[in-house]
């Protein structure tokens, strides 16, 4: 039976692979310590919930405009219009079903067969793969550990051709907490005028930052560019919804259109009665906020102080999102039970397989030679899960 070439190649996110894994082993009755997945432990906010459930009882599930709800498309406008100190309307505003689709139909959009757009690495998984979807190919720019993976102005550039027709953006940054400063976005906004380069910008961790480190948007730094920046944000990680699927995307009219268009022959409509839940979110009080990431933050430093602790690891201490970004490469070349390490890969497994403990290989985030932590858990979990990396790093020979 023929099927279509453009998809022999295309594998599962590795982080639904890993978390799929982790959860037949669960089934078997491993007590595995899950550190792979990018999902909130705690519960979303009451109001948020009562919010949802007052909507199915009203009758809200019945399909809606394909753009989104109209109140909750005026709702997010006026809080990006206060966050990013651009105005922004209705019009310039659409919900989709996550922060995923929102990728999708813009790369759908945006990228014709040949094109290149460039992704500073490390990066979230699926923006090659979506890319790659599109017909395009993603060039992927790395950002060194050594600078905390922060934007490398000069390699990006030197990365541009003429078949270049965007760079894709994610800070704070999943997997690395990276969050990117002024100058750098600024160097970036000369570059993207300078090659009439549309710009990406995908925010979904926007809230999720320590030690008082600032959000910055390019549209912060170059306001006058709003018609080449792409916005692309959701209620999964500030809220702690991700089941809802419930993500926004923002920028020109135009381009909008056509990824509305894009929706109606696929998704449809975001889930009504979860686009009333949003609502709730973004027009409701953030004060559950503090005492969240307080938590996050009390994890964060006890898996950087752990980590730092192993012999022949090194981790930066991420700035922003929840995860961990360690490398690993000074335990590569090791045995463990008389088996070599060898790669990132072969590391997670092993690390899945006979310490318990799931995680995510580097290298499908651009980065090999690293894993991914997320500390999005209770804290026992993460400690024992730390103490058994530990306990297998020190087995090594």
């Amino acid at each position: 039976m023929k099927t279509a070439r453009r998809t022999a190649t295309l594998g599962a996110s590795a982080t639904v692979a890993i978390t799929s894994r982790a959860k037949a082993l669960v089934a078997e009755g491993v007590d595995l310590v899950t550190l792979s997945a990018g999902e909130p432990d705690f519960a979303a906010p009451g109001f948020v919930l009562d919010a949802t459930v007052e909507a199915l009882r009203a009758g809200h599930t019945s399909y809606a405009p394909v753009g989104g709800v109209p109140a909750l498309r005026d709702a997010v406008a006026e809080r990006f219009t206060r966050d990013y100190g651009v105005p922004f309307t209705r019009d310039q505003v659409i919900v989709t079903v996550g922060g995923k689709e929102a990728l999708y139909d813009l790369f759908q959009v945006l990228v014709d067969p040949g094109d290149e757009v460039i992704v500073p690495a490390p990066y979230w998984v699926s923006y090659p793969t979506q890319i790659a979807m599109a017909g395009g190919r993603a060039v992927t720019v790395p950002c060194d550990a050594s600078r905390g993976h922060a934007l490398d102005i000069e390699a990006l550039k030197a990365a541009l051709t003429t078949r270049t027709v965007g760079v894709v953006l994610n800070s704070p940054n999943n997997p690395s907490g990276a969050v990117y400063d002024a100058e750098s976005l600024g160097a970036l906004a000369d570059l993207a005028v300078q090659h009439d380069l549309w710009i990406i910008s995908d925010d979904i961790y926007s809230a999720i930052r320590y030690d008082d480190t600032p959000f910055t948007s390019i549209l912060h730094v170059r306001p006058e560019l709003r018609e080449r920046v792409f916005i692309v944000h959701g209620v999964a990680k500030t809220w702690a919804m991700t089941g809802f699927r419930v993500g926004f995307l923002a920028g020109s009219r135009v381009v909008l259109g056509r990824c509305m268009a894009v929706q109606s022959q696929t998704i449809t409509s975001a889930t009504t009665f979860a686009q009333h839940g949003a609502l709730a979110a973004i027009t409701g009080d953030d004060a559950f906020l503090g005492p969240w990431l307080a938590a996050y933050d009390a994890r964060r430093r006890l898996v950087h102080a752990a980590l730092e602790a192993m012999p022949g690891v090194r981790c930066a201490l991420p700035s922003g999102a929840f995860y961990a970004f360690p490398d690993m490469r000074g335990l590569l070349d090791k045995r463990h039970r008389g088996d070599l390490v060898g790669n990132d890969r072969h590391l997670a497994e092993l690390l899945l397989e006979r310490a318990h403990v799931a995680v995510v290989p580097g290298s499908a985030f651009g980065s090999p030679g690293f894993l991914r932590l997320s500390y999005a858990c209770a804290t026992d979990r993460l400690a024992l899960g730390l103490e058994r990396i530990a306990a297998f790093v020190a087995e090594l020979s």
